[in-house]
């Protein structure tokens, strides 16, 4: 039975998994039978009984069920990556800030993501899919170790149709099955023409990727408040009471993850 996020969110609720992909060796994402009304780039709490609980960003948008991807780096992420189809999780939220979809209207959008930095960029790629019109150029520019190393693959093939995609891999180790670059994706950014007029930017990735990114953007002249980064820190209570995810008086889990560039350009270098 479908179940829908719940306005206490605080408390976590029982979801089943519809559908597990392993993308990498060590990433799988997931699809939850949860409908959420939730902006692109917020995330949820998602826990596994007697393992923990731990923030997962949203990696879908729309639509009756939920998509999130997990890279298995800890005892939750690793946990979830040996769920199995038909259990159950347990989730809450949505929470944060998400990627301010109602301020770009008729606006330009360019997309940098490294990555499972893509994966909030990819709720935001179905946005956009689905109001099309809306938009102006949409440049997007997604970066990966190597092709080992790539998710979404059937998504970046669609995408193409709609969005001017740029894929590059810091190394071409093995074969390669789509159109993309070797080098590392700033570069890639830094070479290609893109709108700087009513354009805003969307980061999410590696801080090395956004802090790099973010200086090529504005080089070209974009705006530094028309410039978003999604940020990462330790968020454990998601309502701003555990102080653990601080970035210069401002809450992760409140304010951001996706903060404008001029709220936080002190502190994104940390």
């Amino acid at each position: 039975m479908q179940v829908q996020a719940r306005e206490n969110l605080l408390v976590p609720i029982p979801v089943r998994v519809l559908h597990s992909v392993k993308e990498t060796p060590d990433s799988i994402t997931l699809t939850l039978d949860l409908r959420l009304n939730h902006k692109p780039g917020q995330f949820l709490q998602i826990s596994v009984m007697g393992v923990g609980e731990a923030p997962i960003s949203i990696a879908s948008w729309g639509g009756s069920t939920t998509t999130l991807h997990i890279r298995q780096v800890g005892n939750v992420t690793s946990a979830l990556g040996n769920i199995s189809v038909g259990d159950t999780v347990f989730v809450r939220g949505p929470y944060g800030n998400g990627f301010p979809m109602e301020e770009t209207w008729k606006q330009n959008l360019i997309l940098v993501g490294g990555g499972c930095g893509v994966a909030p960029l990819r709720g935001v790629i179905q946005h956009i899919m689905r109001h099309r019109a809306d938009y102006g150029e949409v440049a997007a520019f997604l970066g990966f170790r190597s092709p080992s190393e790539l998710i979404f693959q059937t998504d970046i093939e669609r995408w193409r149709k709609n969005v001017s995609l740029n894929v590059s891999f810091d190394a071409m180790e093995e074969a390669c099955s789509i159109k993309a670059t070797e080098g590392f994706v700033t570069e890639l950014v830094r070479r290609t023409e893109v709108p700087v007029d009513r354009t805003t930017a969307f980061l999410c990735g590696p801080p090395i990727m956004m802090n790099i990114a973010s200086d090529i953007l504005r080089d070209k002249g974009l705006p530094e408040e028309k410039l978003y980064l999604s940020m990462e820190r330790l968020m454990y209570c998601g309502a701003g009471e555990c102080c653990h995810c601080m970035i210069g008086g401002h809450y992760t889990c409140v304010d951001g993850p996706v903060f404008r560039w001029n709220e936080i350009k002190e502190h994104v270098r940390e």
